[in-house]
């Protein structure tokens, strides 16, 4: 209270700027598409693609080539852009980054997982299980794989083992900043070495220029002079020439006076050699010129480890928790969150992994330079305490701010006494760091605990959550586990909670949930006391399980991903209508056998009905059955209110339906995200669809045998950058002239299965003036080889025809079920044999 009167009594609300909805400069999205920002990519891509077809070793050989230069120049960007150009040419293919402390056995999983490989019991295997299952999966296939970041030989020793020496004309790319490891990873065959150079002062000037003004003659003669010692100081380094330009770009006037500010703070390190000091200087600028408010917000990002993926979602609703966002009234503090985040990503102090097709930046990451300046900030100011071993608890300070995990078994209470727990604001722990129990009610004035488990030494171990039960000022909770979780049996605190994400189905959907009170048994439904937790938020649950009764009363509720609504009761269904706060809701998927009861289904129905009728801050609605085929009809509504104006993602999977594009649809003004299923098409359904002014992606499923065609005249569809079409005819698809005139990706689905008798390429792909990729997914299910060859030979030439000359990419998925009513039987035996499974 004492604390609550003095903030009031110095008005420190009003010291804090208020948020001004800062927006993604979208010329730094722009940038990072486009070769992830650094211009004259092309030479040094074509380069690197010429050294891994070079002449000396046989073409069919195993070829590793490496990537070697100081951080800043752009590693990993052309690594990745070589990935993109060939990965359509390779069976599997992947892009792991191994870092200074790296997990191996999590790098060899996502290997196995993004080549293909699944099996549930991946977690539990060792070292060795892996290495001898990725050899063997990968021995007979032409793969291409990055091994990005490796500091330590022994590391790359490891997955080498794992990478077999077949003959298919496999290549591996390797990047680091250490020359001999560079050498060493090419077996000492230095002509396989590509070293990085800087950028040249024309390519550095477009790139500078490019970041502030849009292009090099947008900038005032007054600044020509000024901007050239800027980028003499930047050595040509991207990461140094994009951080400064970010800095410059962000001044709402630009003053000469400024840019001189700026030449004169960047030291003369520059001036002899690039150098770490160099470029730390140019990094710490850009920190100490950022606001206050900011500088809080970014020394965060500390907790998590180099080269993780943060989720946008994940960070701002932390920053919430902390206490880091002002109270401004009438604007949501998550919303100014997402303007924090903005304006760190509008200065490069963060860069962007994944947007969406509106344009949001869903998932970031820190480049290893700048994070080595936030820990070093960090250190500085107590502001986090990383961990890498248990001897480290010993060696910190009494009172820890903020605890970040990075290590594997127990932390013994020996380790605890060592510090002042009752301080920590934050704990987070990764890799197998095991924090939790009844040792979480030490953790007094704990506000944000979020930890990722996946395996102890090979065991599965469930999360203890049990000690959270009395923790008052705790508000945010999320557990990624592959295994079981403990929530307790009741509460007497988080009363304040606002966040609790428990597994979803983007981690696991096998994790099961039991109680405190009997932790060996598992539960399909939460405890009660959820629905009276009057500050939650967000809540996501692991695919399946139930809510109790009176989740109308949860009236604060924006957030609820995976419960399954189907087994639960009618009244906890219509119980959706009062939740009015509701942004963001993801049914999860159900578990029950066909056939689809009238009451299963009328639930389901009754969710879309609530969805469109009553939630009208409704932003992302997603609901979708384990099964996938087509055997349940959605069709509602002819109509929606005028007042359901946010909607911005609608996705319908599985078993669920249209029998044809509901006319509603036309009404969604703000839609930029379809995903629709219907069980036929007529020739002016996609009218419907195509006046949509904001639509980006567009993903239709036919289910059954189109017996129209569908044309996609020249005037609609304005906005469309990606279209994926689904269907078992794909040749009964027609673009008129003018048609989607953004469209940038294609992907078109179909089964190879009786291609000799119905196969065929859309029409007038030719029309597609902005297209840069077309992707191919061929369902090879019991169909000929010579079906499945057809049907790539005629992709690899529809894409090669084009004037554009787009890339293609083609994958193979021998799982695919023939679409409904396609053909009354398997394609015939060919030569004896049956179809083959590609």
């Amino acid at each position: 209270m004492e604390v609550s009167e003095q903030r009031t009594r110095y008005k420190i609300d009003d010291a804090v700027p208020k948020p001004n909805n800062t927006n993604i400069d979208l010329r730094l999205l722009a940038m990072y598409a486009e070769s992830a920002g650094l211009v004259g990519i092309d030479g040094p891509r074509d380069e690197l693609i010429q050294l891994m077809d070079r002449d000396g070793v046989p073409s069919y050989q195993l070829k590793v080539v490496s990537i070697v230069g100081f951080g800043g120049l752009g590693k990993t960007t052309l690594a990745n852009q070589v990935y993109h150009k060939l990965e359509g040419e390779f069976q599997c293919t992947t892009f792991v980054s191994v870092s200074q402390k790296p997990n191996i056995r999590k790098i060899l999983r996502t290997i196995l997982y993004h080549v293909g490989f699944n099996n549930s019991s991946i977690q539990t295997w060792e070292e060795n299980e892996l290495i001898s299952v990725l050899q063997k999966f990968l021995s007979d296939k032409r793969y291409f794989i990055v091994i990005d970041d490796i500091w330590d030989a022994s590391a790359w020793d490891i997955i080498r083992c794992a990478l077999p020496e077949n003959m298919n004309g496999s290549r591996v790319i390797t990047t680091t900043r250490i020359e001999t490891l560079a050498r060493s990873c090419c077996n000492n065959n230095s002509e396989y070495v590509y070293k990085m150079k800087p950028l040249s002062d024309q390519d550095s000037r477009s790139l500078f220029f490019k970041r502030i003004f849009g292009s090099e003659d947008g900038c005032p003669p007054y600044l020509k002079e000024v901007s050239v010692g800027i980028l003499k100081k930047c050595a040509g380094l991207p990461l140094a020439i994009i951080t400064v330009s970010s800095l410059l770009a962000t001044q709402p006037v630009k003053l000469k006076e400024r840019w001189e500010y700026v030449l004169n703070s960047l030291g003369s390190n520059f001036d002899v050699s690039p150098s770490l000091e160099g470029m730390r200087q140019i990094l710490n600028l850009s920190y100490i010129n950022l606001p206050h408010y900011l500088k809080t917000c970014m020394l965060y990002l500390g907790i998590y480890p180099q080269d993780y993926t943060i989720h946008t979602v994940d960070l701002t609703r932390q920053w919430v928790a902390e206490g880091f966002i002002s109270k401004s009234h009438g604007i949501d503090q998550e919303d100014v969150a997402k303007s924090y985040f903005n304006e760190l990503m509008n200065r490069s102090m963060i860069q962007p992994v994944d947007t969406d097709h509106n344009s949001e930046v869903m998932s970031c990451k820190v480049h290893d330079l700048m994070l080595d300046l936030i820990l070093q900030k960090s250190r500085e100011e107590n502001f986090i305490a990383v961990i890498y071993d248990i001897q480290d608890m010993t060696r910190q300070h009494d009172k820890i701010r903020r605890l970040s995990l990075h290590l594997d078994g127990e932390i013994d209470d020996t380790g605890l006494e060592s510090i002042q727990l009752s301080q920590i604001r934050t704990v987070a722990g990764f890799r197998t760091s095991s924090l939790y129990g009844p040792r979480l009610t030490l953790f007094k004035h704990l506000r944000v605990f979020t930890i990722e488990i996946s395996s102890t030494y090979g065991i599965p171990k469930s999360v203890d959550l049990s000690g959270i039960y009395n923790l008052y000022q705790l508000r945010y909770i999320k557990v990624k586990s592959y295994d079981a979780v403990v929530i307790p049996t009741e509460i007497v605190g988080m009363q304040l909670l606002e966040t609790f994400h428990l597994p979803g189905s983007h981690w696991s959907s096998s994790c099961r949930l039991s109680l405190s009170s009997c932790p060996g048994e598992y539960i399909d439904q939460l405890p009660s006391y959820i629905v009276h937790m009057r500050h939650l938020l967000h809540l996501v649950v692991p695919e399946g399980i139930l809510l109790p009764d009176g989740i109308g009363n949860m009236k604060s509720l924006r957030t609820l991903h995976y419960p399954d609504f189907t087994n639960d009761s009618l009244d906890n269904v219509k119980g959706l209508k009062e939740l009015t706060n509701f942004r963001d809701l993801d049914i999860g998927r159900s578990y029950i056998s066909f056939p689809y009861s009238d009451e299963m289904m009328e639930k389901v129905r009754e969710i879309l009905r609530a969805c469109l009728e009553k939630l009208c801050n409704l932003k992302y609605l997603c609901i979708r059955s384990v099964f996938d085929n087509m055997r349940a009809c959605l069709d509602i509504l002819c109509s929606v209110p005028a007042s359901f104006c946010h909607l911005q993602r609608l996705h319908i999977h599985g078993s669920f339906w249209f029998s044809r594009v509901p006319e509603w649809l036309c009404q969604l003004r703000g839609l930029c995200d379809l995903c629709l299923p219907v069980k036929e098409v007529l020739e002016d359904d996609v009218g419907i669809i195509s006046q949509l002014p904001s639509l980006v992606f567009f993903d239709l499923y036919i289910g059954g045998v189109a017996k129209d065609k569908v044309i996609i005249r020249g005037t609609g569809f304005p906005a469309l950058k990606q279209f994926t079409f689904s269907c078992c005819r794909i040749s009964y698809l027609t673009f008129e002239a003018g048609a989607m005139p953004k469209l940038e990706r294609l992907e078109l689905c179909f089964n190879a299965q009786g291609w000799d008798r119905y196969g065929g390429m859309p029409a007038g792909i030719e029309y597609l003036s902005g297209l840069k990729e077309i992707i191919g997914d061929i369902g090879c299910d019991v169909a000929k080889e010579s079906n499945i060859r057809a049907a790539e030979s005629a992709l690899r030439d529809m894409a090669g025809l084009h004037p554009g000359h787009p890339v293609s990419n083609i994958k193979f998925d021998s799982g695919r079920t023939v679409f409904d009513g396609m053909y009354d039987e398997p394609d015939e035996e060919e030569d004896g044999e049956g179809g083959s499974s590609a």
